[in-house]
């Protein structure tokens, strides 16, 4: 309840801040450079203005992303507005993000329009995706299914790597920070100037960390584990490459590849000593596309991707290694009717798993592997009617996935504009998570017969994005049903298995509002939410009912400040609700300087205040830390 207050009396102030500094405005609006609107892609699988996306969203910039030096990828998501993480303490390890409440392989992540999912554990493996990699980040809430398929039960979050365009363009940067900390990386973006342009990007990026503690006192295997460091090691890599051949036509390639080594506290059941233990991952995405204007009004983009996730968990009883594969091929066409677009694909995406069990993981009595895949067959087709003031969307989708038959959800969202900057919509969607390989097949526990996990999801938002300033509102309401959760069988040696038993009802509201006056650039947030078992009334673990973020960012002649203040209710860490979290304020600041027009220094310090808190029970996290380094960005 206090941090419940101090949050609201927070926003409070604030919100009298940016009144004040807006009243105080003489000048007249069209004397604003236009604040920047971004093009969003991911709402409907094609660019189109903020202004015009009725689905509820959020943008993360290149700037913004430059000022998250030593923070994990969840770390960066956890100030946007809707949006919540679980650790296991470092940046480098284990971590969920809740989209809107919805669990972390109820959202699809994808990488330069490729999913990147685990297809053993389900949702994305944040731990292998290094944010100096990153250019922008899109967001949007709600099921997604109609335009993506299986698991957009809660949302999309579409992570972009770098175009180039323009001149040459290199950029480096070096820092060194707490807890030994190092991170490097460079790039080299441009294009040529030519009728036939060619698009180049490369990047590469390291980084290394002897990490802190991560097992808290409340930890059940406290005296266990081992009182020891949690390092990590990542780097990666990414290219994108395409050229114009014709207007209209263009053909590139995409990749990007990276590794995660990090040790986490375990105990040895063949030594009886603690033991740090060693996960490793690789992610590989990689596609080939070619994007033709076909007609004038037709447009037509064909894509075959690859994205594989490779894991090994490196202790002394096993070095099991997993490797899940999975193919895509994508045929996209958008024709446009007037002001309307009709969108036409279809799919197929072929995944695969390759891994071995050793009998000390499953607890069977000899090693055993797993070496099977499933196909997806999809087509669907959306519609989006703009008259006048008016903009409608429907989109509907099939899927047929081996052995499941057949998965069809919809969606139809409404908006109305009443002014060029003010804006209602209304939205309503289903959606669907197909079973991972281990809640089908992993040995001594998986049920082949589960069924996907379904929901159905409606909101109603009112925005308002102007030159100076911009507001959302928006309330919703999310139902899953065939809750997929492991209960007691009898035909597992495990003595579980996965089965569809659960409901889960999240109702809440999100709230935000940014000013952009000059110099100064103000942004806050608050979620009101209510994620709940809808058979017990309990609330969802590591699922806080109030949160919020606020941030200011100030450009001197040659210097920009920065401060991020996160905020988190109380949360549970089990379902019976029995094991309380308490909340936690968060202060993190930036500051960087220009030297020269190239060069320039900067720092970061993260949780200025030191708050002790958890968002794994019985797992530490950062204390407050700091990371300064040097950056060159020219031609």
């Amino acid at each position: 309840m206090k941090t419940y207050i101090r949050v609201l009396a927070l926003l409070s102030c604030l919100g009298l801040t940016i009144s004040e500094v807006v009243i105080a405005q003489s000048v007249s609006v069209d004397n604003i450079a236009d604040a920047v609107k971004p093009i969003i892609v991911t709402a409907t699988r094609y660019g189109v203005s903020s202004n015009d996306v009725l689905a509820d969203y959020g943008y993360i910039g290149p700037e913004e992303i430059a000022r998250a030096v030593q923070s994990s990828l969840p770390e960066l998501l956890q100030q946007q507005r809707g949006v919540q993480i679980q650790t296991y303490g470092g940046s480098g390890g284990l971590a969920s993000v809740y989209l809107r409440g919805s669990a972390n392989n109820q959202a699809l992540v994808l990488i330069d329009g490729v999913r990147t999912e685990s297809s053993t554990l389900g949702g994305a493996v944040w731990s292998t995706i290094p944010v100096a990699l990153i250019d922008h980040i899109e967001i949007i809430f709600g099921p997604q299914s109609t335009f993506y398929g299986a698991d957009a039960l809660g949302g999309v979050i579409q992570i972009f790597t770098k175009k180039g365009e323009g001149p040459t363009q290199f950029s480096a940067s070096s820092g060194y920070g707490s807890y030994g900390t190092t991170i490097n990386n460079a790039s080299i973006s441009g294009s040529t100037d030519d009728a036939n342009k060619i698009r180049y990007s490369l990047g590469v990026s390291q980084e290394n960390s002897a990490g802190f503690n991560t097992v808290a006192s409340n930890n059940p295997s406290y005296k266990r584990y081992p009182n020891s460091s949690s390092a990590y090691t990542r780097e990666g890599f990414m290219s994108q490459l395409s050229q114009d051949w014709g207007v209209g036509q263009e053909f590139g390639l995409k990749v990007l590849a990276t590794r995660d080594s990090y040790q986490y506290p375990g105990y040895s059941g063949v030594y009886r000593v603690p033991e740090m233990n060693q996960q490793v991952g690789n992610l590989f995405v990689g596609s080939i596309y070619s994007k033709n204007q076909i007609t004038k009004n037709w447009q037509s983009l064909l894509q075959i991707s690859n994205s594989t996730n490779n894991a090994q968990s490196i202790t002394s009883a096993a070095n099991d290694p997993i490797n899940t594969p999975q193919n895509d091929f994508l045929w996209q066409n958008d024709i446009r009717l007037g002001d309307d677009i009709l969108q036409v694909l279809g799919e197929r995406r072929i995944q695969y798993v390759n891994a071995n069990y050793s009998k000390s993981v499953t607890g069977l009595s000899n090693n055993t592997s797993l070496y099977t895949s499933r196909t997806t067959d999809s087509v669907a087709a959306s519609y989006q009617l703009k008259r006048g003031v008016n903009l409608l969307t429907a989109a509907l989708r099939n899927d047929v996935i081996s052995n499941y038959g057949s998965q069809t959800t919809g969606s139809v969202a409404y908006g109305y504009f009443f002014t060029k900057e003010l804006r209602a919509n209304i939205n309503y969607g289903t959606g669907f998570r197909a079973p991972t390989f281990n809640d089908l097949y992993y040995p001594g526990y998986g049920n082949p017969n589960v069924q996907p996990e379904t929901n159905k999801n409606v909101e109603g938002g009112l925005h308002y994005e102007g030159k100076i300033y911009d507001l959302h509102a928006v309330v919703y309401q999310n139902q899953i049903q065939n809750l997929i959760i492991a209960l007691p069988c009898n035909y597992q040696s495990s003595g579980y298995c996965p089965t569809n038993f659960a409901k889960t009802r999240i109702t809440g509201g999100s709230f935000g509002a940014n000013a952009r006056l000059e110099a100064l650039t103000l942004r806050t947030s608050y979620d009101l939410m209510n994620a709940i078992n809808a058979g017990t009334g309990l609330q969802l673990p590591y699922r806080a009912k109030n949160t919020a973020n606020i941030g200011a960012d100030y450009r001197f002649v040659k210097s920009d400040l920065g401060v991020n203040l996160t905020l988190a209710g109380v949360r549970y860490a089990n379902a019976s609700n029995t094991q309380a979290m308490g909340g936690y304020a968060l202060m993190n600041l930036y500051a960087s300087h220009e030297l020269t027009p190239e060069w320039s220094v900067f720092a970061k310090w993260n949780n200025v205040f030191n708050a002790q808190y958890q968002l794994s029970y019985g797992y530490l996290t950062p204390g407050s830390n700091v990371f300064v380094g040097l950056r060159y960005s020219g031609k």
